[in-house]
């Protein structure tokens, strides 16, 4: 099973993240699955109580683990492509 990209997968400290579940950066997304964990983790991420570092783990988690579904969504948020 091919797990190629998954390594490149930024690091929770990367911007990026924070950008994305803030609501900073709104890509569009193709994977159904990855809008609506989105739009979960984007309402948690802004709790005042949020554990923002576990909000962020979990959408690492989910580009790991659906990277085949997802690669094209991950594509565009971290190598620029259609922006």
């Amino acid at each position: 099973m091919g797990m190629a990209g998954v390594t490149d997968i930024p690091p929770p400290a990367d911007g990026r993240w924070h950008a994305l579940l803030s609501g900073q950066s709104r890509p569009t997304y193709k994977c159904l699955a990855l809008r609506i964990l989105m739009i979960r983790l984007t309402h948690a991420y802004q709790r005042a109580d949020a554990d923002r570092a576990a909000l962020i783990e979990e959408l690492r988690s989910f580009f790991r683990d659906n990277f085949r579904f997802a690669q094209d969504d991950f594509a565009a948020i971290f190598r620029g492509v259609a922006r």
